[in-house]
């Protein structure tokens, strides 16, 4: 299935935890990997794959407003609002990792015995 093929409207199902199902053929074709940005347009929801080795997506928002039709002022305006809203998954991926690291994360029963213990519930 080419990318031609996807350009007709798909519809999904969404399931009862609001979860979305990718067809395989789709999800294949359109290079999806473990992410996807999702970003918001006047159109609706528009979701691409986002390869989190790549560490600037500054790119991949740069040429999706170009490809809108934004240049100039404009295009810097609506930059600036789209990166606010973009959170990096590396510094995310970092920031859990040193939860982990530093004792923050565990076993549910550990944490919950760490909380009464320190507040005296």
């Amino acid at each position: 299935m080419g990318v031609a093929a996807m350009a007709e409207p798909l519809t999904l199902k969404i399931s009862s935890k609001r979860q979305i199902t990718i067809p395989a053929k789709v999800y294949e074709s359109a290079g999806f990997k473990d992410y996807a940005l999702c970003t918001w347009t006047d159109k609706g929801m528009f979701l691409q794959p986002l390869d989190v080795d790549d560490e600037d997506v500054t790119v991949d928002i740069l040429r999706y407003l170009i490809k809108e039709g934004y240049d100039g002022e404009e295009l810097i305006s609506h930059y600036k609002e789209m990166k606010k809203k973009v959170v990096s998954v590396k510094d995310k991926l970092n920031e859990a990792e040193r939860d982990i690291a530093e004792g923050r994360v565990g076993a549910v029963d550990e944490m919950q015995e760490r909380i009464r213990a320190k507040y005296g519930l």
